[in-house]
């Protein structure tokens, strides 16, 4: 930290100093006695209105107290929010704004621990100034802080002295200071300046930044009350108003003293940042002026007003947020998890999937190329997790070198396996680092969770189990699955009971509605198994799936699945008078055993349904396996009459040559893409980029994940053909399914 604040050749230039006017009493309190030497030598010319600083020191709360007892006086209060316990900091804050009853006083929070950020609410409940790290702390940011801090200070007595002529001014304070959204606090400024100006009068509330070459910006309009008193709309200030008024601002912005001239008065006030505020009124009748002490005041009432909205603003973004690369941090990251462990609760979600990638041997790079170059690496690994991870996904940086994502929608476990595989092979790419090209290697981990009563820090903890568990594999991806068979006996006992549920017919399928875009009319369902166990009661596909995939009991579940499903539809379209056709899913394992293409002909022949009713759905990471095996089934399939569909596109490799040699029929938008279409513009690209390739190719598509009658209208609009999900209905049973399409079901 010394370092930093001893960075004097950003320092501003001496202020000149009058000698018969009192210091400004400035209170250092930290338990680091170094601070208080490097404080004191950043700052030790700084002088404000002609007053030199005088620092009093306190090393703990408690020794603070009685400094600002003895002391009344004391205008700034630069705090340490870290000292005997970890709230010694925002506790004081506390006393002296409620049981002291200073509320003149400045503080400006500073701790070397950026976890540490005070809550939003206490910055707006007790009047904070400003919050810095220590290290981001050098002497020009200090100057600045307490310069701001001290012109506060000197307003806020200034208004305690005039207090009897500034009733509207009070008034407007009052608002400004609880008043954090920017735009209704200018509106309230400028209304408080009508009120001390008169009745008729024009007043404007401009702003002016500083550009990055260090000229100065078009001035803005935030608020103004115009001829009529009308409100004015915001912009460019050389779109709203005569140029004689702009030139007017120019030069109470240049001058940064008060201007005035026949009817018109004008004055400037500094933000932080090399911005500044300017008050023009206009219409003034002849020889009538506001006080300029009151309109200074108010001036820097509404700089400080803005500067407060600004620094709630940023104190909001960094208590979830990255400051390096935007993305969320651990406790937002955390907290994203939370909600959507609570959709999963609220049946919205069959599973959570967390992913981890560490970066391997950073540190190395750190030392060899320099700290900014590992900071280029972060911002690039996070770019390309987020690229790779695509809509839907929620990714955070949780560690120095380590970054997370939340897969989206409600992946199976080998999907969620296919994603974070993804992404480690777009993190893998090469970089150009301080002029060398770097390889980053990685460790991937990944928690998969498909049951309640779980809470966020937990599945993040065991995600980085299993990302450790990585770096002992050299890299290997590793997983921990967190599930309802884990907690009923583990693999062995779940693979037995499997067994017993297929022999005893324990498992029943649930059928979700499928709706024609254009008619909304349901004309399909999709058929999706459930476990009807004898003590869980319904167990959803993802408790157990998983396991079904990996002990290749998934192959008679499939046949069971289909068997029924074509019996099904075969019996309502019988009994509806029209086709009702039927979605099964079929697994990586189905396809390669080496009977399926017989079981299929058996089911259709067993059943009676028409081939072309039934609709098998394939995802890509059913076919990358053996892609040369998986044509020759499909290929089998459709001559048998079945059509079929790539489910969950653009969610995998979105390899589109298999779109080209393979027979699909169907292309199925995953509910990533649907959930985000209407708030993210990339999203509705995507969409509208798949629904023209699917119309050249001849393929139908269906959506799913719609949820509301506004999604349902954008994909019908975009040229989606079927639409799926809970806005038309959730799994159901048969009997339920059949009141769909008019009909009872078998048996009934």
């Amino acid at each position: 930290m010394a370092d930093d604040l001893l960075d004097f050749a950003a320092e501003p230039a001496p202020v000149p100093v009058t000698p018969s006017l009192p210091p400004w009493l400035v209170l250092i309190v930290d338990d680091d006695p170094s601070v208080h030497s490097v404080t004191r030598l950043a700052l030790r010319d700084m002088a404000h209105a002609g007053r030199k600083l005088l620092f009093l020191s306190a090393y703990s709360a408690a020794d603070a107290r009685q400094m600002l007892a003895v002391y009344p006086d004391i205008a700034l209060i630069l705090l340490d929010v870290v000292m005997e316990a970890e709230d010694s900091g925002l506790r004081l804050v506390r006393t002296v704004r409620e049981e002291m009853g200073n509320h003149d006083v400045r503080i400006i929070l500073r701790t070397g621990q950026p976890g540490q950020a005070p809550e939003r609410e206490v910055v707006e409940r007790y009047d904070i100034n400003d919050y810095r790290a220590k290290d981001e702390l050098t002497a020009r940011r200090l100057w600045t802080s307490v310069y701001t801090a001290l012109r506060a200070y000197e307003q806020i007595r200034e208004l305690d002295d005039h207090r009897a002529g500034l009733t509207h001014v009070l008034d407007a304070t009052a608002r400004l200071f609880g008043e954090h959204d920017p735009e209704r606090l200018a509106h309230a400024a400028v209304e408080a300046l009508a009120a001390v100006a008169g009745q008729g009068a024009g007043v404007l509330l401009v702003r002016c930044d500083r550009l990055p070459d260090g000229t100065a910006g078009e001035p803005r309009l935030l608020a103004g009350i115009g001829e009529g008193g009308l409100a004015m709309t915001p912009g460019f200030l050389s779109h709203l108003v005569p140029a004689e008024i702009g030139q007017q601002v120019a030069e109470a912005l240049a001058s940064g003293a008060p201007e005035r001239g026949s009817g018109w008065f004008a004055l400037s006030s500094a933000l932080s940042g090399e911005a500044a505020i300017v008050l023009h009124l206009s219409r003034l009748p002849p020889g009538r002026y506001p006080d300029v002490g009151t309109l200074s005041l108010f001036a820097r009432t509404v700089a400080v007003s803005l500067e407060n909205s600004r620094l709630v603003a940023q104190l909001s973004q960094d208590r979830t947020h990255d400051r390096a690369t935007g993305l969320l941090n651990r406790l937002g990251f955390i907290q994203a998890i939370e909600g959507r462990l609570a959709q999963m609760q609220a049946g919205k979600a069959d599973a959570v999937a967390v992913g981890i990638i560490d970066l391997r041997h950073f540190r190395d790079i750190n030392q060899e190329l320099g700290v900014a170059a590992g900071d280029r690496l972060l911002v690039k690994t996070a770019n390309r997790i987020t690229a790779a991870a695509g809509p839907g996904a929620i990714c955070g940086r949780t560690g120095a070198d380590q970054f997370a994502l939340l897969l989206p929608g409600a992946p199976i476990l080998s999907a969620a396996r296919d994603m974070v595989q993804a992404v480690v092979t777009a993190v893998s790419e090469p970089a150009i680092l301080a002029g060398r090209e770097v390889h980053p290697m990685s460790s991937p981990g990944l928690a998969w969770c498909n049951c309640g009563g779980r809470h966020g820090e937990e599945l993040l903890a065991r995600a980085e189990e299993s990302m450790q568990a990585s770096k002992r594999a050299y890299g290997r991806l590793q997983e921990v699955v967190i599930g309802a068979d884990r907690e009923e006996g583990g693999r062995l006992g779940l693979t037995m009971e499997l067994g017993t549920a297929l022999k005893q017919g324990q498992f029943e399928l649930y059928y979700q509605p499928i709706v024609d875009a254009a008619t909304r009319e349901v004309v399909a369902f999709e058929a999706l198994v459930r476990w009807n166990h004898p003590s869980r009661g319904i167990v959803i596909p993802a408790a157990f799936i998983p396991t079904a995939e990996e002990t290749g009991l998934i192959v008679p579940i499939g046949t069971w699945v289909m068997r029924e499903a074509a019996v099904q539809t075969a019996e309502w379209t019988r009994r509806a008078g029209r086709p009702v056709w039927v979605s099964v899913n079929i697994s990586a394992a189905q396809l390669s055993e080496p009977g399926f293409l017989d079981n299929v002909r058996k089911v259709i022949a067993d059943s009676g349904v028409d081939p072309t009713l039934l609709k098998l759905e394939v995802t890509e990471s059913t076919i990358i396996g053996d892609p040369a095996h998986a044509a020759e089934i499909l290929t089998g399939l459709r001559d048998l009459g079945i059509r079929l569909c790539m489910d969950d596109f653009g969610t995998g490799y979105s390899n589109l040559s298999y779109l080209q040699t393979l027979p699909f029929d169907f292309l199925k938008v995953d509910r990533a893409f649907v959930s985000s279409m209407i708030d993210r513009f990339e999203s509705r690209t995507i969409l509208r980029t798949m629904l023209a390739l699917a119309q050249q190719l001849a393929l139908e598509v269906v959506a799913e994940g719609v949820e509301t009658d506004e999604q349902a209208d954008e994909l019908s609009r975009l040229g989606c053909g079927f639409l799926q999900g809970y806005l038309y209905g959730r799994p159901m049973p048969a009997l339920d399914a059949g009141h769909f399409i008019g009909v009872a079901p078998v048996g009934v």
